[in-house]
This record gives C-alpha cells, sequence and structure tokens, in this order.
C-alpha cells in the first residue's frame, strides 16, 4: 500500500503568500504549510497535517502541528517517524509524502510570480480602484493613512466608510487595538440606526507582526475585501519613530493582500500635520494620507466641524480640502460633507484663528481673531496645531453614548 500511495502524487495546491497545501484525498491526509520565513538561509514553517485514518491519535482532525524546516531532508525523516507513530496505520509512506511536499514548497518558493506583460492587464473602469466616502478618496487596494490628534473622529469616520463599503457589498473588517466589539457595535448602531451592515470586529493584543498569521487566516476565511486597523502606534512593535519598526508593520500589512486603512496620529512637531506620527517610512509607505483636524465645535458640543486634507497620493492627484459636518443626536450620530471654504468660525479659545481656511486656499481674513488677540506671524506660527482638541476644543464634545478613548 505504501508503494502504491508512493507512486500517485498529491494534489498541490499554492494559496495566499507563504500558504500551501497537498492532500491525498484517497486517505483523507492533507498536508497544510503556513508562516514560512527564512533562517540562518533555510527555509521554516509551521506544517500541520490532518489525519482522517481511523484510530489515528488526532485532535479534532490534526495529528500534528508544529515548526518545520523545509529545507532539510533530516528534519522530513524524524517528521516522517512521528506521524507514522500517531497515525498507528501500516502502509502509509510518510516519508514520501513528506518529500514531495517539500520539494514542491522549495519550488513554488524559488519559481515565485511569472512577470506579465503590462498591455495585457486588463484595464479597470473609471473609479474602480477607488473609494469615495463623504469626499475622503482612497485608493481601494492599497494602503491609506487617516491621522490627526486625538478627538477628530478618525475611529468613528473609519466605521462609517466600513458601514459604506459593506453596504455596496464589499466584505471589510475592523482589526481594533484599542477598543472592544461592545462599544464599536454601539456606534455601529449609531452611525447606521438597527439596520446595521455587516462588518467584521477582531480584537488585537499584541503587535501586528505576531497578529498577522491571524489576521491573514481570518481574511482568507472570511473572505474580506478592506480593512481598518486601528491604531498604528498600538499595533507597532517598537516606537512609531523606529524606521526597523515601521518597515515591519507595512511589511505586515502588505501580507494581508487587501486594501487598508491604517489609522494614525500627529506628532507635536513642526509641520507635524503633513505626516503621520513617527518615522518617515509611514509616510512613504502609505499610497495615500489625509490629516483630519477639527476645525469647529457648536457650543452644546453636539456638532462638529471637521476638515480633511490630502497629503499624500501616489496613485492620482491630491484632492482639495474636504469638510464634513458630524452631528450627535441622541443615540445617533450623522455624517455630512460640505463645502471646506464655509466651514464656520473657529472656536474662540484657538490661538491661532482659522489655520484651516489658510490651508484650505481660501481667504483667511474673515475668520482671523483680533489684532489684539493674535497677531499675523502667531497666526503663521500655529497653523500647524490647529484641530487640537487641547487647543481648539474641549474633550467633553463627546457625547457619552459614544464616548471612548479616541473617537
Amino acid at each position: 500500500m505504501g508503494q502504491a500511495l508512493a507512486a500517485t502524487p498529491g494534489l498541490f495546491t499554492a494559496g495566499s503568500e507563504g500558504h500551501y497545501m497537498l492532500t491525498y484525498p484517497d486517505r483523507g491526509i492533507e498536508f497544510t504549510v503556513d508562516r514560512l520565513r527564512r533562517e540562518r538561509h533555510e527555509l521554516y514553517c509551521e506544517l500541520s497535517v490532518a489525519c482522517g485514518v481511523v484510530g489515528a491519535r488526532a485532535i479534532d482532525g490534526v495529528l500534528s502541528v508544529g515548526t518545520f524546516n523545509v529545507s532539510s531532508p533530516t528534519a522530513s525523516q524524524q517528521r516522517a517517524k512521528l506521524l507514522a507513530e500517531r497515525a498507528r496505520a501500516s502502509g502509509i509512506d510518510w516519508a514520501t509524502m513528506l518529500e514531495e511536499l517539500r520539494q514542491q514548497v522549495l519550488k513554488a518558493e524559488r519559481t515565485g510570480e511569472p512577470s506579465i506583460l503590462l498591455r495585457t492587464v486588463p484595464g479597470l473602469s473609471t473609479g474602480a480602484d477607488e473609494i469615495d466616502v463623504l469626499g475622503i478618496i482612497r485608493p481601494k487596494h492599497h494602503t491609506t493613512i487617516p491621522f490627526g490628534d486625538g478627538g477628530v473622529c478618525k475611529s468613528l469616520l473609519e466605521l462609517r466608510t466600513l458601514s459604506e463599503l459593506a453596504a455596496d457589498g464589499e466584505r471589510v473588517g475592523l482589526f481594533d487595538w484599542e477598543l472592544d466589539q461592545f462599544i464599536h457595535r454601539r456606534r455601529l448602531e449609531a452611525i447606521n440606526g438597527p439596520e446595521m451592515p455587516d462588518v467584521r470586529y477582531v480584537r488585537c493584543e499584541r503587535p501586528l507582526i505576531h497578529e498577522i498569521d491571524r489576521l491573514r487566516r481570518i481574511v482568507r476565511q472570511d473572505k474580506l475585501t478592506y480593512a481598518v486597523l486601528d491604531s498604528v502606534g498600538d499595533g507597532t512593535a517598537g516606537a512609531p519613530e523606529s524606521a526597523e519598526a515601521a518597515m515591519e508593520y507595512c511589511r505586515a500589512v502588505r501580507q494581508l493582500g487587501i486594501g487598508c486603512s491604517l489609522v494614525a496620529h500627529v506628532t507635536k512637531a513642526d509641520n507635524g500635520d503633513q505626516r503621520p506620527f513617527g518615522s518617515t517610512f509611514w509616510h512613504n509607505s502609505a499610497r495615500a494620507t489625509w490629516n483630519l483636524k477639527l476645525a469647529s465645535t457648536s457650543p452644546d458640543g453636539n456638532t462638529l466641524h471637521l476638515a480633511a486634507f490630502h497629503r499624500k497620493s501616489n496613485l492620482g492627484r491630491l484632492r482639495p480640502p474636504v469638510g464634513i459636518r458630524v452631528d450627535f443626536d441622541g443615540d445617533r450620530v450623522y455624517f455630512t460633507r460640505i463645502d471646506a471654504t464655509t466651514i464656520a468660525r473657529w472656536p474662540t479659545s484657538c490661538r491661532c484663528g482659522s489655520a484651516f481656511a489658510a490651508s484650505s486656499g481660501a481667504d483667511p481674513t474673515p475668520l482671523l481673531p483680533s489684532r489684539a488677540s493674535c497677531s499675523t506671524t502667531t497666526s503663521r506660527r500655529s497653523i500647524v496645531s490647529c484641530g487640537s482638541t487641547k487647543t481648539c476644543s474641549p474633550r467633553s464634545l463627546v457625547v457619552t453614548a459614544l464616548r471612548g478613548s479616541d473617537l
């Protein structure tokens, strides 16, 4: 029986990056390779072996799972002995199956994806590769970073974006390091009412590079097409200012294989509203970035005016500033796109007047404070700090039903 099995090759399939399967349907045996990585010039993986043989010492159908050195014939022989002991069945040539697996994986990794003629690639229809929600346009299949101070509704806006995508038939996910599922469920209903769209939530605790295998499986199993990661700082292994930490994070995001939005904060330094907080590689690795600012708050705190500035676009032109009105009405929250140049006066407590109007290209004169309270020099110098809730708006603007660590 062993010789017969050895003469019949298994069915080898390649999935997403670093994921392979080798199956033998006639025996109910399946090898799954995941978490491929290079260590000291050798290729390692997590190898899971499922077995349907009657009497096998399997747990939930899995005979064995663990790290496996794909590059080592010796490791293959040792694993074959372990599998034979646990299967407790004669006539199964584990050594031959593992050797086939090794050779197929090594060949696939060395071959990789073939080259293609760009002129033969089907063209996308206009707008098919973009997402436009409330005028904030982002690439559908690449990475966008919305960034701003705490309290500018970054998380709420991203949940609003996921809601619209889900309503349009996309399969979306929220990978969150900050808030639990109960708060996000309440926010989802506040945005959409009782008829809530399908948004899958995943709670994350560890840095993204340690969560990525679980998230890749979720993307694959749930067939997700877009995800929001909230937020960058909590999901980074190391300081966000570290180039290595930023590049590791962005490489992990690419392994998801779908478009993503990475929620980030701003630096307090000069020109801090031009790029996300941390290493320059956050800005460089994203295909688009948007800076969100709080422009004004109504006296009762129930209406916010936000300004969104397109800071980077690798796949098209920079878009003009966008104005967004956010209305909190009891248990509901409503978003409305408005003309950016008509946003109301900044709060009187803001030291620098209408920096938004100046940044948008509109005439700032009607919105500037009196000369007695703010000099032109001070206004120009303070532009980059506008939108900070610490400077321009009380934190109490957040309605109780939606209060969290960061809107």
